[in-house]
């Protein structure tokens, strides 16, 4: 029972954030009508693109679970309130992700190809992102992320997006590795121990509806993982797909049990992908994202 008043005072406080939110946003289309690409604090929040199904936005992606071994016994009904409230629906409430979902709408306009990446942060109640669209003008990218200091590998979010330039000879090298990766990795969402550090979506989007995507969180243990040799090594995504295959979804597995040392084995893979778009975007790391300590 207390569970479920705890989850009802949740979805609550969310429904309130949210309605507070959208009294904002009709306010500002009030003072600004106008929708100019000078100005990308103008666009309004409207959902995803009715042009293009875009299903992982939604985070309809099978999670895996790696616990601490105290927790290891839990089951997929005691993990259920926890990935419902602080992944789906905070991610759906949060403004960041309804900013994002706008610049899809109309942005962009006709893109042939999105590459997003999402850094959902539990904590400050927000919705980082950067995306990427192959248009007929070519590469366009938005970003609502800033980093933190000149010397420190973390970010916030900005309440305005900006637009950015790219290094288009890195992001279409990119690009050919995430043909590759499309072609072999399975869809998923991997939750690790770490579950107060951000979470990192990705999401590779054809304008035929054709999708990858995946998340990942806490990847890393605080003395595990080597970045430099990470992003230098060359990726075995067969591998990393043959190891998700192994594994369970909606299954606690105990975190230093063999099939959980696979599944983090499989993560390395898969974060080291988002880190890959990631520093090809905006030109320098997120240490949360590989799990090195702050530099």
């Amino acid at each position: 029972m207390c569970l479920i008043a705890r989850m009802r005072g949740m979805v609550k406080e969310s429904y309130m954030r949210y309605m507070a939110c959208i009294l904002v946003a009709s306010a500002g289309l009030l003072v600004c009508p106008g929708c100019g690409q000078t100005s990308l604090c103008d666009y309004a929040p409207m959902g995803t693109s009715a042009k293009v199904q875009m299903p992982s936005l939604s985070l309809y992606l099978l999670p895996y679970f790696v616990m601490g071994r105290e927790d290891s016994a839990k089951s997929a009904q005691d993990l259920l309130p926890f990935y419902s409230y602080n992944v789906v629906m905070h991610h759906s409430f949060t403004p960041g992700f309804r900013c994002l979902c706008a610049l899809l709408n109309g942005y962009f306009g006709e893109w042939q190809r999105l590459v997003i990446v999402e850094r959902v942060d539990v904590e400050s109640d927000e919705t980082g992102f950067v995306v990427v669209a192959l248009t007929r003008n070519g590469l366009m990218g938005v970003t609502n992320l800033r980093p933190v200091g000149p010397g420190v590998y973390s970010w916030e979010v900005s309440r305005c997006p900006r637009s950015f330039q790219l290094d288009r000879p890195r992001f279409q090298s990119c690009l050919a590795e995430l043909d590759e990766a499309r072609q072999k990795l399975k869809d998923g969402l991997f939750l690790f121990e770490n579950i107060d550090w951000p979470l990192y979506l990705l999401h590779d989007i054809r304008s035929d509806g054709s999708y990858l995507a995946f998340g990942t969180c806490g990847w890393a243990e605080f003395d595990d993982g080597d970045r430099k040799h990470l992003l230098e090594a060359p990726p075995d995504y067969a591998k990393a797909a043959a190891l998700v295959g192994k594994a369970k979804p909606w299954q606690a597995i105990a975190n230093g049990s063999p099939p959980a040392k696979e599944l983090r084995e499989a993560g390395a893979t898969y974060a080291a992908l988002i880190a890959r778009v990631w520093e090809s975007t905006l030109g320098r790391p997120d240490y949360f994202l590989l799990g090195r300590q702050q530099e």
